[in-house]
């Protein structure tokens, strides 16, 4: 019996790679880990790790565990059972396919869980069992397309989760029951419709619903979610929703869709192409035609296909179709419903399309949607008849190079204005001031080099202005504030260097993309800090300076959490930091090549920077300066203070000290002196009065006689 038990032991230990032994992360250097902004951050990304059983982490503090980029393909149950301090952990990048149930036990601290960019096919019941404080699921860019109904059910605190570009077809019913979703990433998935009860009823507190590039099917089904999206709270952010079936609703926005082309009558008739009033000719033709019955149905307008330069949130855009209303259908109605039909195909007789372009009436407002791409138009004058009505006008594709502020007048009711893809390199102050109802505005792909606040004066309701791919190298001083409204903004791809102070001033960005421009470092006070309501920002693709100056952006963006922040933060300079993640880098090493903790000269802080705390140690940029002012670590200057002091205190009192002792010794040896000569002179007078009485007798007295006065001399040494 006992045989079989040290058997069995061995083969455990055989099977199990060493039983129970584990290997701590950070004490062994399996990983690297190290303190930021006072949170531990054990780092083991790119370690070739296929397996965590035998590893465990520090058990005396929290800390963020980093596993991206390993192999761990396939997570077994308990795979994290030594790691139970993690209150945050990233697995991106692992080429993950399976998540065995009960993986995730042992990890009710995780607030934040990462799975984003793996081969993740589906959600089953229990595959997040254990993480009982999850508020954070980032599974974006997996292969995602089945989710069970009860995957979510015990996550009772999440409330970010982000699903964009998987395959998800539908949302099971009751799949976000008992969960307090306030942000919700649909993007780029194959869903056609979203039922209201069972989904849409369950999330009333969302903040934030993304729903773009997804084949979406308009018809009755989707009425619940138009009307769900028109109840969203104020203030949400709420993506588009294009129709992409059924053809006669391709490319219309569901937001502009009326509830009557979404739940057609049995005898509407077909759709009705506006891309002209018909002439004279044409309508004496139709009506011939249509008096001897030969009349054949209208055929509606080729979509046109999508321009992949574009940016993603455009791809789908097309100008929208109208829904004919009811016709009459009483047996001594048909002339009559004859001409309303003739009516409704025309537009209104103060609506009219320029002759190159398409136009067709859109959503419930019948505003028109007015379709220029690509027909070579080198001007906003060229537009003959003017649409003045028009709802949304593109002239994306063109050849525009410039906008004067007189063009545009008259253009009231335009709600999408896209110049995307021209070669505009002026654009007149004031050009906008007539467009307050303007929503969207799309000028990227251009030539433009500089924004001024009063290119954009009028567009008090813009929400969203994409201004990528230009070559602007200067934003002045509050160049956003006349868009209060304005909620996402692309300046990404430009020859940014730097943003001025109260560059964002007034306005509620939630979403900003700043990658690949040329920014060394970005200022916190007066510029990040003016951020308050930013749910995503894109920063990549910048030559991050990673030295002492980047501190203050450093521990902002850790503030911010790696959630919000799109991408990696990569140093360009110094050599030895080269495309390492600067927020994993500490500040002393940041620091480390300054003589003084900070030798960078710039100019005088910017007016009105704060001086005090945090923002004082980021204020100290203007317009056209990254630079900030020179200033010593706190930690530095009290010590080196205080030893001066002390220093300085030894040696006063060592100073005095000498001067008493030679003081001292000065007048002991002046004494000495006197003492001496006394005694040489008693000796002498000793002496003179010894020979004059022992030879005085003889001598006659001749020591009397020398002229030597022993009393004199005596009385004068004493008195010395």
């Amino acid at each position: 019996m006992l045989l079989w038990i040290v058997l069995l032991n061995a083969a455990l230990c055989v099977a199990g790679g060493g039983g129970n032994v584990t290997r701590d992360v950070c004490r062994e250097q399996v990983c690297s880990c190290g303190e930021v902004e006072g949170d531990l951050h054990v780092d083991c990304e790119k370690r070739g790790l296929a397996s965590l059983r035998h590893l465990t982490g520090p058990s005396s503090q929290f800390y963020h565990l980093l596993l991206h980029g390993n192999s761990l393909s396939r997570l077994f149950p308990n795979e994290f059972a030594n790691f139970y301090n993690a209150v945050s952990l990233h697995l991106e990048g692992n080429g993950l396919h399976d998540i065995v149930p009960g993986a995730f036990l042992g990890l009710q601290l995780v607030k934040r869980l990462h799975v984003n960019n793996n081969k993740i096919r589906a959600f089953r019941r229990s595959t997040f069992l254990g993480l009982d404080d999850l508020e954070y699921l980032q599974a974006d860019f997996n292969l995602l397309r089945d989710i069970d109904p009860a995957v979510f059910r015990d996550l009772s605190k999440l409330e970010v989760l982000i699903l964009n570009d998987n395959l998800i077809s539908a949302l099971p019913a009751n799949v976000f029951q008992h969960v307090p979703i306030t942000h919700l990433d649909l993007r780029g998935n194959r869903i056609k419709t979203v039922p209201y009860e069972g989904v849409l009823e369950q999330i009333p507190g969302i903040a934030e619903v993304l729903l773009e590039d997804n084949p979406w099917d308009c018809d009755c089904q989707l009425a619940p979610l138009k009307e769900w999206l028109e109840n969203v709270p104020r203030g949400a952010l709420v993506g588009r929703v294009i129709c992409e079936a059924p053809a006669r609703l391709q490319g219309a926005d569901l937001n502009e869709t009326s509830e009557a082309e979404l739940c057609p009558s049995p005898g509407d008739g077909a759709d009705a192409s506006l891309a002209a009033p018909p002439t004279q000719e044409e309508a004496a033709a139709a009506a011939a035609a249509a008096a001897s019955g030969k009349a054949s149905r209208p055929t509606p307008p080729t979509p046109s296909g999508r321009d992949r330069s574009r940016p993603k949130s455009r791809e789908n855009w097309q100008l929208k179709t109208v829904k004919p209303t009811p016709l009459p259908t009483g047996a001594g109605e048909e002339e009559e419903a004859a001409e309303q039909q003739r009516q409704q195909q025309q537009p209104p007789h103060n609506v009219t399309c320029p002759l190159p372009c398409a136009c067709r009436l859109v959503g419930s407002r019948q505003g028109l949607g007015v379709n220029c791409e690509g027909k070579k138009i080198e001007s906003l004058s060229a537009l003959r008849p003017r649409p003045l009505g028009a709802h949304e006008l593109s002239l994306r594709d063109n050849n525009v190079h410039a906008v004067r502020r007189h063009q545009l007048l008259g253009y009231g009711s335009l709600n999408l204005l896209d110049l995307g893809g021209n070669n505009i390199k002026a654009l007149d102050n004031g050009t906008f001031r007539d467009q307050g109802e303007l929503r969207w505005l799309y000028l990227d792909k251009n030539y433009l080099d500089a924004m001024t606040a009063e290119m954009f004066a009028g567009l008090s309701n813009l929400e969203y202005l994409s201004l990528e791919y230009n070559d602007i190298q200067q934003v002045a001083p509050g160049t956003f504030g006349p868009m209060p409204g304005l909620r996402v903004l692309f300046l990404n791809n430009n020859l940014l260097k730097a943003l001025p102070v109260d560059a964002f001033l007034g306005v509620s960005l939630s979403k900003l993309s700043l990658h690949n421009n040329y920014f060394p470092y970005l200022p916190v006070a007066g510029v990040l800090d003016q951020l308050g309501a930013i749910i995503q920002i894109d920063l990549h693709g910048n030559p991050w300076d990673c030295s002492c100056r980047i501190v203050p952006f450093k521990r902002w963006a850790e503030r911010l959490g790696a959630d919000i922040i799109v991408s990696d933060l990569k140093c360009e300079t110094p050599e030895e930091f080269w495309k390492r993640d600067f927020r994993r880098v500490r500040d002393d090493l940041l620091c480390r090549g300054s003589a003084d903790g900070d030798s960078y000269s710039s100019p005088a802080p910017a007016p009105g920077a704060a001086k005090n705390g945090t923002q004082a140690q980021d204020a100290g940029t203007h317009s056209n300066s990254y630079l900030e002012p020179n200033r010593v670590s706190i930690s530095v200057l009290v010590p080196g203070l205080l030893l001066v002091f002390v220093t300085s205190a030894f040696t006063v009192v060592g100073m005095l000290v000498f001067i008493l002792r030679n003081r001292k010794r000065s007048k002991r040896r002046d004494g000495n002196s006197s003492a001496s000569e006394i005694n040489s002179l008693q000796t002498v007078c000793d002496s003179s009065y010894w020979h004059s009485g022992a030879y005085g007798a003889e001598g006659g007295g001749g020591g009397a006689h020398r002229g030597f006065d022993c009393s004199a001399h005596l009385s004068a040494a004493d008195d010395a």
